[in-house]
């Protein structure tokens, strides 16, 4: 196999990460974590809702070939609005806001607050939201 061979065959298989949630490794401590929603016919890429290893936040970020060493998929993000729409079944929707830019979900105007680590909140509401939290995970593991 040639070298335009090899080289097509790579951007096919990376390629295939398109739309997926991907880590860039830069170097051994340096790195970005995003959804790769574009790549160049010379390997650059496009990552979007991207955070670096600091946890700064990118909105979109553009990663020439030459600055990366390695890609990997990662697992899919917590599904945070699905979670969302499961609670705004029980609590009316008024209550529930999912916030995209912090993946948080706020419910009764920030009163309980959930996240991928779990509820924060007291009283018998988050007590349910908790009940609703676990059982989602549950229903996660299971498919």
């Amino acid at each position: 196999m040639d070298d335009y061979q090899k080289n097509r065959q790579y951007r096919t298989e990376l390629g295939l990460f398109i739309d997926k949630i991907v880590k860039v490794y830069l170097d051994d401590d340096k790195f970005f974590v995003g959804k790769l929603k574009g790549l160049s016919e010379d390997s650059n890429l496009i990552l979007t809702n991207a955070k670096n290893e600091k946890n700064k936040a990118f909105q979109k970020i553009m990663i020439r070939n030459k600055f990366y060493n390695f890609v990997t998929v990662e697992e899919d993000p917590f599904p945070m609005l699905a979670l969302a729409e499961r609670i705004a079944k029980i609590f009316s929707k008024g209550h529930v806001d999912f916030r995209e830019e912090q993946n948080v979900i706020s419910i009764l105007n920030g009163k309980i607050i959930v996240d991928e680590g779990g509820v924060r909140g007291s009283g018998p509401s988050a007590e349910r939201v908790k009940k609703i939290f676990e059982q989602f995970k549950l229903d996660l593991e299971a498919d």
